[in-house]
């Protein structure tokens, strides 16, 4: 009779941690577009304080972030470049960026502030674009794959915990 109860428990403890990892994935999904959405929302800051504030561009870009950002652009550098790198490596791993967002992010940051203000009103304008275009792209995906991961985490568990009894 234990016997019985501890595969009951141990199904159910499978079941959940299963489910868990779905609902883990889907909200990797759902971070990496809340992170693009909170970054183009960034670059619309930076342009008006571009526009409109004539001081360093590191004091623009901490100025600019949103509060979403905050904890990435808090870092202290001199040098420009050094400060992009070290907030783009304060990203976290959980956010679920691509490949393809960080190679963005890393050419963003490598020529922001080397030229006029019109030069980096055009760069900040190119680079909504791009991230537009990303952000789009994550919507797609967390609406036809945040589900399916759920879904997925979910019938899995079950199947497993059914296995185990």
């Amino acid at each position: 009779m234990m016997s019985f109860w501890i595969k009951i428990i141990g199904s159910l403890l499978l079941l959940l941690s299963v489910t868990v990892c779905g609902f883990y994935f889907s909200n990797r999904l759902k971070l990496r577009r809340d992170f693009l959405l909170a970054f183009i929302e960034f670059l619309t800051n930076l342009e008006t304080n571009i526009r409109y504030t004539s001081d360093d561009i590191i004091n623009l870009v901490k100025r600019s972030a949103p509060n979403y950002l905050t904890d990435i652009f808090c870092t202290d550098s001199y040098v420009f470049t050094d400060y992009w790198t070290d907030s783009l490596s304060r990203i976290p791993k959980s956010y679920g960026l691509k490949a393809d967002d960080c190679s963005l992010l890393s050419e963003f940051g490598k020529l922001l502030g080397t030229t006029d203000i019109e030069g980096q009103l055009n760069h900040i304008e190119l680079y909504k674009t791009l991230f537009k275009n990303s952000l789009d792209n994550s919507e797609k995906e967390y609406k036809s794959k945040g589900k399916l991961y759920r879904l997925l985490g979910f019938f899995c568990g079950a199947t497993l915990a059914i296995m185990f009894i």
